[in-house]
């Protein structure tokens, strides 16, 4: 490829009178660079290595031509980064073939990210402008702009692809997939191939995408411009028309297509002419299947599909007419054409009207009119013309149809467009098309300008930076030279008006006119052309055609003959009248006036003053890499399209300000090491910012402190990092010196001191032969034999002062150690007999529980018998019932007759002075009867003393005599019932008498009273222990008997009690209610003598007492005596049984046992779910962790011991409901969620434990195991309660996640948490963060690490299940590990050396959190991949061994993202290197062959592991729980 400009390196410095400049090559090729010595020009500097590739543009410090084009070379060639940001503006080259960086999970990862804040993208652009229109509450507009195959079209279908996915609604509509389907139809019909592109859009689109309030699509509006018309006519040599035509004919022999006799493409002159019809790699039919796909999904019709097929092919028949010529000025149509047939079928217009007005027309004169006949070359245009217009209505009219699909009712709030138009074009030939678009880009350069300068004031006035004017250029005059008066375009309109019209006459008035606008030339060589300065480049446009391309001239009769159409859709297309009065007469002239305007619309409006509405503007850049053929980086042409649009316009305004702009933070980060001590002092780091500026820069002018940023010049950032260099350099040269220097005196003090020995050893030898003697050997032989003896002497001194020491110490010790194992056995033994008589004592606990529940299940079984019994029992009770109705009556004529003895007393009262004499005669016979009463009390007192005695002998025969003493009893009371009635017969013949005996008959009928009133109330328990007993029917009692036989008595003599019962039933009853009525008549007449009665009361409530121990003793509670007992009359004789042995000692009563249920009322039910599920809180009740959950579970254990199918179904989906209540109503709070999650995961394994099912009872203990459930399966309703705990698990999730996704890039990337290692760089115009203060939180990776602590601590306070726990954190760390994974792949400013130590310091600490939790297992290899990045940022990238290790190392990472992390691995410093382009190549190649690997090049944050619910038993007894009293939940009963 040509180069435009060359790096090279200054080998020699450069002096003020040098004639050139000494310079090498990037090649190595040394050259000498000529000076002007009058005016020297030296080369544009190059940037710092540090600046070299990086995102913005407009952050480099030399701001100039070479300096952009280099940047985009090392993106785009070495690192393989297609986007770049020109501050507002992205820069994009096509790659022309597909990048793994357009998935889902890109595109959420730029989802409401800051536009800086990650590489350039075109995703980052589209956030940014939804981002404004929902924050600003104003519209925004997104231009699409470059030259033909730069990949408009593609770029503008991801930005609606954006906002189709980050605003998708929640109605059924589908809004956003109508909107993208959009795209297949529009390019059918207005897209084709051209020499630099095979899908080429050959018109102008802006849509509006339409939101609601909620920032959510509603609809969408299209706006065509510069549709190309003559494409349908004509097309250059290896280009198309326009897709929908070849669509169609490989579709001709299918049955939907076969009526409208359609050929190959070959055979058809309108699609023809550019030679070869197909494209490599394209399926014409399978586009056109998509298109009719798109048709139907967006609700056109059959019928009007069709109708368009009709236009279509009739278009393409129309271009195979025949005309030819008839002599020199006449031409003709053949009648028998079978395209003209068809063409007239298909469209239902006349043959004959057709044939003649293409071959003729009509000319109005004075008086009459003429039809002249025209040649075969203005037929032709007629025909071209007319094919045009019906295809530019077509198209108009398809866009209207997709318009009204696109509407959704509902008010539009605001807008986005999205503009997609060609960018500035030139061509060896330029014609009227190049300049229609070449003014419409004018008008949005003029637009583009104004906004980039209109933000660096916001800028400025933001930062409080004094604004100046900045110089930049302004393309008015061109815009005036083309639209004023008098202007290219009035002078061709005033042309067009003419009928004589020509081009050359136009063009000759362009040169009288505007022969002295400097922007006007004529070209030197040629008179058939002119010549614009252009914003980006002079332009040659040919004058040819463009008369005839303004006028698309069509006669008045082609026009008539198509609006008398058969065919409806046809006749609509010309009913509107076009305007009139710009054309001569039987001739339809357009307008000249070629305004950028939309192609369905009549108004004139422009593109630039359509886009210029919206307050806020993003640009987008396409640039071309290549041409279609050859895909290379020509540097020439992407200057070329630099120039063409705006971007380099763009780098010289910023050029002429501050374009550098630096955070304080980043500053102080990056030149720290330019402050001196003093500085490095200052308390403020702004402060020491400026400062050392001050120092360093003399010249204030270069640069400006603003409140949060430091803006400087062009080329100061470069000077700074020269002086870091230096600084950095000269630091290496002092420690290699000193480290040097440390290294040379080591070696030459090990070297002198080795001098020194040898020379020691040389001189010891001479000296030893001079003074050695006999004399001198023999005295120190005697010297050496006297130390030996004196040193043996020594250590045998020292060794036995050793040895008793040693014995003494071993003796102490070893009685030590005596005792203390001594002591150790002692507890061993102690311990060993405790073990015995603990486990002798659990041995009988569990006989005794295996023998009580061998009872229990005996009395089971005997209660379901007598339960049948008492039901026969029941129905002769209700016989008795009515029995005893009758008697009612009976006692109500007894009444009747008490009443006619109190009448006959009335009477008596008159005898009362007769009677009274003889009364004091009965007094005296009183006192008498009163002491033979008080020595009957006394043997009454013998008496009861001796049966007391007696009472106490019969107990202990009570097992085999109990029945025999029931008898004797019966018959006692039959006895005294027998004397009863006798004293009463004799009280009715002599009433005085009983009078005198009043005292006895007293005692006996107080007892009586007393024992009617007893027999009364234990009816009445008896009758609610039946009612009970029905209920409870499985109830067993866990009481142990007094009288182990009586059990066993019962049983035997049950069917004798029976029978005797039931024949003594009804008699003993009848005699009882007599007894009682009878006493109630003895009371009224002796309520005066009651005071006799307290001794008599205080004995009967000894009784009392009495009876109450026994039967607490003697009340087995077994169902056979409850049965029994039934009878009032029975429990009356049991009652004086049991009262018989009150004197004997009482048995120690055994406490009640729970048996883990709660009882509660169907009416309750609302209130236990609104107490125990809906008002709970976690933090309000201090409980122990599940107890919700175990309260529940009780109470349905208990509808299931009832088995109650409708109360147990009836809780069980009240529980539920009452769950997804709470976590629908309180979806962000985590505290609720975990409380709940742990509470229904705990209700699911109660579930397993209680089921009965032998896989989830093996580790149960016996009591657990006797409370499992009997009579339902919960199966299904297990299953319910797993997904339910499921769904709280993925919510739990998401709002952990929700929490810490906002913390994750800035603690694991962005925190330092190494103090001295230092990865700051410099931005450009779109910063990472906005304005940094030093007071400001920063998140550090102990943020994240307390936020972890904090949850952990929430769910074990919960007592949420440890396998649990580890899914929850396991899936947090996989999404901090995939977030801060996919940050790196998606910025290149976290892709260093020391960045990767950093993060590998943030992942230790992790690590260590996790290590603290006993969370390691299964956790940590979620951080792999990016443990392996932070790996790959530090290994050396240079070798074919480093290439190895990083293929064997990096096995979690896939191939895509390898590739992308050494494509952006940036040094932070000269001293480090960057990765060679061949050696990404090689790894390449090595990766290919690796299997299983992913092709994505994002890791999925929205990925879930799959949760499950591993089975935990409880050891917690259900018996032993105690239910708080703040939970309110009195109403439950513990059974």
């Amino acid at each position: 490829a040509e180069h435009v400009w060359k790096s090279a390196e200054i080998l020699r410095d450069f002096k003020p009178g040098d004639e050139a400049l000494e310079l090498q090559l990037d090649d190595g090729t040394e050259m000498v660079y000529p000076l002007d010595k009058s005016s020297p020009q030296l080369p544009h500097l190059r940037n710092p290595d540090i600046l070299v590739g990086e995102n913005d543009l407009t952050a480099l410090s030399y701001l100039h031509e070479p300096a952009v084009l280099h940047n985009l070379k090392v993106r785009f060639v070495e690192s393989n980064i297609i986007y770049s940001y020109c501050g507002i503006i992205l820069v994009a080259v096509n790659p022309y073939k597909q990048l793994h960086i357009y998935g889902d999970a890109v595109l959420q990862a730029y989802s409401g990210q800051n536009m800086g804040a990650m590489d350039p993208h075109i995703f980052a652009v589209a956030e940014e402008a939804y981002k404004q229109m929902a924050r600003n509450n104003k519209n925004q507009s997104v231009i699409v702009s470059g030259e033909s195959g730069a990949g408009k079209t593609v770029s503008a279908r991801y930005v609606m692809r954006y906002f189709a996915m980050v605003s998708k609604s929640s109605s059924k509509t589908h809004v956003e997939d109508k909107v993208l389907a959009s795209n297949p139809i529009t390019e059918a019909i207005g897209n084709a191939k051209t020499t630099r592109n095979d899908n080429s859009s050959r018109f102008g689109k802006y849509t509006e995408i339409s939101f609601d309030r909620r920032y959510q699509i509603i609809g969408a509006n299209m706006r065509t411009y510069l549709m190309e018309k003559s494409r349908v006519v004509s097309q250059s040599e290896n280009e198309r028309n326009y897709h929908i035509f070849y669509q169609m004919c490989a579709c001709a022999e299918q049955s939907e297509f076969k009526s409208l006799r359609l050929l190959s493409a070959d055979e058809f002159r309108y699609t023809c002419m550019g030679g070869e019809t197909g494209i490599e790699g394209v399926d014409d039919r399978k586009d056109m299947e998509e298109t009719r796909r798109t048709f139907s999904l967006l609700g056109l019709t059959e019928d009007f599909q069709s109708d368009v097929f009709k236009v279509l092919a009739g278009i393409l028949h129309l271009g195979n007419v025949e005309i030819r010529n008839v002599g020199s000025d006449r031409s003709s149509v053949s009648s028998s054409d079978q395209h003209l047939a068809a063409f007239c079928d298909l469209l239902g217009v006349s043959p004959d009207g057709v044939t003649r007005w293409l071959c003729h027309r009509r000319i109005a004169m004075v008086a009459e009119t003429v039809v002249k006949a025209v040649p075969s070359e203005r037929a032709v245009n007629s025909r071209d013309a007319l094919a045009k217009q019906i295809y530019a209505h077509l198209f108009d009219c398809v866009i209207q149809k997709i318009n009204a699909a696109l509407q959704v009712p509902g008010k539009q709030h605001s807008f986005i467009g999205v503009l997609d138009i060609y960018g500035f074009e030139t061509f060896e030939i330029n014609s009227f098309e190049q300049f229609c678009i070449n003014y419409a880009n004018e008008k949005l350069q003029q637009q583009f300008n104004l906004h980039v300068f209109k933000l660096e004031q916001d800028e400025y006035m933001k930062e409080d930076i004094p604004w100046t004017l900045i110089d930049f250029y302004d393309n008015q005059p061109v815009i005036d030279l083309i639209e004023a008066k008098m202007g290219i375009l009035d002078l061709l309109d005033e042309e067009c008006l003419f009928p004589q019209g020509t081009d050359q006459n136009w063009l000759q008035k362009l040169y009288n006119y505007l022969v002295d606008n400097p922007l006007f030339e004529k070209p030197r060589m040629s008179n058939k052309a002119f010549i614009i300065q252009h914003f980006a480049d002079k332009v040659e446009y040919q004058c040819r055609g463009f008369l005839e391309k303004n006028r698309d001239t069509l006669y008045e009769e082609l026009v008539d003959t198509m609006r008398t159409s058969k065919f409806p859709l046809l006749a609509n297309f010309f009913l509107e009248v076009e305007p009139d009065g710009l054309g001569t007469k039987g001739i339809k002239v357009r307008p000249a006036r070629p305004r950028v305007k939309p192609a369905n619309k009549n108004h004139r409006t422009t593109v630039g003053e359509k886009v210029g509405d919206q307050p806020c503007l993003h640009t987008i850049l396409i640039t071309l890499s290549g041409s279609l053929c050859l895909v290379r980086y020509d540097s020439k042409r992407v200057v070329q399209q630099l120039r063409a649009c705006g971007v380099l316009e763009t780098i010289h305004i910023s050029a002429q300000s501050y374009p550098s702009r630096w955070t304080y933070i980043e500053f102080y980060s990056r030149y720290s090491v330019l402050m001196s001590q003093e500085e490095l002092g200052l308390n403020h780091k702004k402060l020491a910012c400026k400062t050392v500026l001050q120092r360093l820069i003399q010249d204030s002018d270069q640069n400006k402190f603003g409140r949060t940023k430091i803006f400087f010049r062009a080329g100061q950032v470069a000077y700074l990092e020269k002086l870091r260099l230096d600084r950095l350099r000269k630091a290496c040269l002092t420690i290699q010196k000193h480290v040097r220097g440390w290294s040379h005196r080591r070696k030459f003090l090990r070297m002198r001191e080795a001098a020194i020995v040898l020379q020691q050893y040389v001189r010891g030898q001479r000296q030893i032969c001079k003074t050695v003697t006999a004399a001198v050997l023999k005295q120190g032989w005697a010297s050496v034999v006297i130390q030996r003896y004196w040193r043996s002497y020594l250590t045998r001194q020292i060794y036995r002062m050793v040895h008793s020491s040693s014995i003494i110490i071993q003796a102490f010790t070893r009685g030590w150690i005596a005792r203390k194992r001594y002591k150790k056995m002692v507890e061993v033994q102690k311990a060993l007999i405790l073990q015995k008589y603990a486990r002798a004592w659990l041995a009988r606990r569990r006989f005794q529980s295996l023998r009580r529940l061998v009872h229990n299940v005996q009395l089971s079984y005997r209660c379901q018998k007598l339960g049948k019994k008492l039901e026969d029992q029941a129905k002769e009770n209700r016989g008795l019932l009515e029995r005893l109705t009758g008697l009612a009556g009976a006692h109500a004529q007894g009444l009747d007759k008490l009443r006619c003895l109190e009448a006959q007393l009335g009477k008596s009262a008159t005898e009362k002075a007769s009677l009274e004499e003889r009364e004091k005669k009965s007094k005296e016979d009183a006192m008498k009867t009163i002491a033979q009463l008080q020595e009957e009390k006394d043997k009454l007192i013998v008496e009861r003393q001796n049966l007391e005695k007696k009472c106490a002998d019969s107990t202990t025969e009570m097992k085999g005599k109990r029945e025999d003493m029931m008898i004797d009893l019966v018959l006692f009371l039959r006895i005294a019932e027998n004397n009863l009635d006798l004293q009463k017969e004799d009280h009715k013949k002599e009433v005085e008498v009983l009078r005198k005996e009043n005292r006895r008959l007293k005692e006996e009928i107080v007892g009586l009273q007393r024992q009617t009133e007893e027999e009364a109330q234990v009816n009445t328990d008896l009758q609610d222990q039946v009612i009970q007993l029905t209920r409870h029917v499985k109830v067993r009692v866990h009481r142990s008997y007094s009288s182990p036989g009586t059990s066993r008595v019962l049983e035997r003599h049950q069917q004798e009690q029976k029978e005797g019962y039931e024949s003594q039933m009804e008699a003993l009853t009848f005699k009882v209610e007599h007894l009682q009525n009878q006493n109630n008549q003895l009371q009224k007449l002796f309520r005066e003598k009651r005071l006799l009665n307290t001794e008599n009361m205080e004995l009967e409530v000894q009784l009392e007492v009495q009876a109450r121990k026994m039967t607490s003793r003697y009340s087995t509670v077994d169902t056979v005596d409850t049965l029994i007992l039934s009878s009032p009359l029975i429990s009356c004789i049991s009652f004086h049984v049991l009262s018989s042995s009150a004197n004997q000692t009482p048995a120690p009563t055994i406490t009640n046992e729970y048996l883990g249920m709660l009882e509660y009322k169907r009416e309750d039910e609302a209130k236990l779910i609104q107490y125990v599920i809906l008002d709970l809180k976690p933090r309000g009740v201090n409980m122990i962790p599940n107890m919700a959950a175990q309260l529940l579970f009780m109470c349905v254990r208990h509808a299931d011991y009832l088995n109650d199918g409708a109360k147990l179904k009836s809780l069980m989906n009240a529980i539920i409901c009452g769950v997804k209540k709470v976590i629908t109503d309180h979806r962000e709070d985590f505290e609720l969620l975990s409380f709940w999650l742990s509470n229904t995961y705990h209700i699911l394994s109660c579930l397993k434990q209680y089921s009965g099912e032998e896989e989830f009872m093996k580790q149960n203990s016996p009591r657990q195991k006797k409370n499992c459930l009997q009579n339902f399966d919960l199966s299904e309703h297990r299953q319910i309660f797993s997904d339910l705990a499921i769904r709280i698990y993925h919510q739990f999730i998401s709002v952990m996640e929700k929490t810490l996704i906002p913390m994750i890039v800035p603690c694991m990337l962005e925190h330092e948490s190494l103090q001295d290692v230092s990865s700051m760089k410099p931005t450009g115009f779109r910063k990472r963060s906005s304005s940094i203060y030093e007071d400001q939180e920063v998140c550090t990776i102990y943020s994240l690490i307390q936020q972890l602590s904090l949850y952990h601590s929430t769910m074990s306070q919960h007592g949420m299940e440890e396998g649990l726990v580890r899914q929850a954190v396991k899936q947090t760390f996989f999404l901090v590990g995939a977030d801060t994974l996919n940050n790196i792949l998606l910025r290149k400013d976290m892709c260093s050396c020391r960045k990767g130590m950093q993060i590998r310091c943030n992942i230790s600490h992790l690590e260590a959190w996790l290590k603290e939790k006993d969370l390691v297992q299964g956790t940590m290899a979620t951080l792999k991949p990016l443990c392996q990045a932070a790996w790959l940022l530090q290994v050396n990238k240079t070798t074919d061994d480093d290439i190895k290790d990083i293929t064997e190392q990096c096995s979690e990472l896939s191939p895509v993202q390898i590739v992308k992390i050494l494509n952006s691995y940036t040094p932070n410093d000269d001293f480090e290197k960057r990765v060679a382009p061949s050696f990404v190549r090689k790894i390449q190649g090595l990766l290919q062959d690796r299997e299983g690997g992913s092709s994505q090049l994002m890791l999925d944050t929205q990925y879930r592991f799959q949760v499950t619910f591993p089975f935990t038993p409880s050891s917690q007894a259900l018996e032993l729980l105690e239910i708080p009293s703040s939970l309110r939940l009195g109403f439950l009963t513990r059974i």
